[in-house]
């Protein structure tokens, strides 16, 4: 067993249970999103072998070779901006998908999951700090965009949303952008009481997401190491 790992899990467990008690909530509303990309699969069976059985990976061509050599039970999460011409890829490898953000993209995966005969989990991405460098619908736009994707698409079962927040920031700017994600949040909950789930924090802010309402975390280097 890969001592670090499985220290780094007690760690991040630690501190999550803490957070879940801070904020009066369950941690069994959380769930933890092992980022695997550019790991080796032998560094995913260890931390599988730990009890972890979510992962998250950025390209589909690596998720599809992943998926395919490691344990079958594991639940797959596609989090990287999605092209076009991989999307048979997310349909076929991912129960997860936390990046739409282009009805294009929404419809072609649909339509790889009509050919799969599956259905995927979905989260829409929404930039919450309007960055030009990042991907994501603008925070006014989401209750629009969801509701053309749930009347169109059936195959996106619609669960909530994703945030990338700035990491580089002071603390109070990463505060003010926690909170325009919880007000969103709440907004956003009483015009899509379905999409209760939300894909919020990493390795430098996932307790303060935890305090946030974040029901998925995606941490990768602090949990699985360097890549």
């Amino acid at each position: 067993m890969h001592k670090g790992i499985a220290d780094k899990f007690v760690t991040i467990a630690s501190k999550i249970n803490a957070a879940c008690e801070k904020a009066q909530r369950s941690n069994d509303e959380i769930r933890l999103v092992a980022v695997s990309k550019l790991q080796p699969i032998d560094v995913i069976n260890e931390a599988y072998a730990l009890g972890i059985n979510n992962f998250g990976e950025n390209y589909a061509q690596e998720l599809a070779e992943k998926s395919s050599a490691c344990p079958k039970d594991i639940i797959w999460h596609f989090i990287g901006p999605i092209q076009s011409n991989k999307v048979g890829l997310i349909a076929k490898h991912a129960n997860w998908v936390h990046s739409i953000d282009r009805e294009k993209v929404a419809r072609k995966l649909n339509d790889a999951l009509e050919t799969e005969n599956k259905k995927i989990h979905a989260l829409v991405q929404v930039n919450i700090d309007r960055e030009e460098s990042k991907s994501g619908i603008l925070p006014e736009e989401a209750v629009d965009f969801v509701n053309e994707l749930m009347s169109h698409y059936p195959n996106l079962m619609l669960e909530g949303f994703m945030f990338m927040p700035k990491i580089n920031v002071s603390n109070k700017a990463k505060m003010d952008t926690m909170n325009k994600i919880i007000d969103l949040q709440k907004l956003l909950l009483t015009k899509l009481p379905s999409c209760t789930h939300l894909s919020l924090g990493t390795s430098s802010d996932f307790e303060e997401s935890i305090l946030a309402g974040s029901t998925i975390l995606r941490i990768g280097e602090s949990l699985l190491g360097k890549r």
